[in-house]
């Protein structure tokens, strides 16, 4: 069986359904990651956006001026 999680302050939260207490699992890191932000799972909203740069660093700074600029100018 495959269990997900993410690290969290150096422990594992483990997501949905848990092992017993005391089993002894393997743990396998994903090592990979992916050439854009538009390419992780969580972000598949954002996927089409074509308003924003590639650049997630870029992208955050772009959506940070607009959250705070004022809709009535």
């Amino acid at each position: 069986m495959t269990y997900r999680g993410i690290v969290s302050n150096g422990v594992v939260v483990l997501e949905g359904e848990k092992p017993a207490e005391g089993t002894v699992v393997e743990v396998t890191p994903v090592t990979s990651l992916p050439e854009s932000f538009r390419d992780l799972p969580g972000f598949g909203i954002w996927r089409d956006r074509t308003d924003i740069p590639e650049d997630s660093a870029e992208a955050a700074r772009v959506l940070g001026d607009n959250l705070m600029r004022r809709t009535d100018e």
